[in-house]
């Protein structure tokens, strides 16, 4: 009798302790997402980096024969990594 009734109340408490700590952390979350949200970062970001893609998508299609095979020959020499190409044209 004695240790159901220890049992029970250690339960209550570990059970009480989760519900005050999960509820900071969710309200936490919560605030935090909020300002996320608020602020527009987010959506900037996928603008701009939609942006950036277009402007390189639109670079590549404006090359001329030459300087698209040059720029074939880097790319895949560097396995898709744009970089160099872009240093040598700067």
């Amino acid at each position: 009798m004695k240790i159901s009734v220890f049992k029970s109340i250690l339960i209550g408490l570990l059970v009480g302790l989760l519900v005050v700590v999960a509820t900071r952390l969710v309200i936490i979350l919560l605030i935090v997402g909020a300002i996320f949200r608020l602020s527009g970062r987010g959506k900037w970001r996928r603008k701009q980096w939609k942006e950036k893609r277009m402007a390189f998508v639109d670079k590549v299609r404006g090359m001329d024969d030459e300087e698209f095979k040059n720029f074939k020959e880097n790319f895949e020499g560097n396995h898709g990594c744009h970089s160099n190409y872009n240093m040598k044209n700067a």
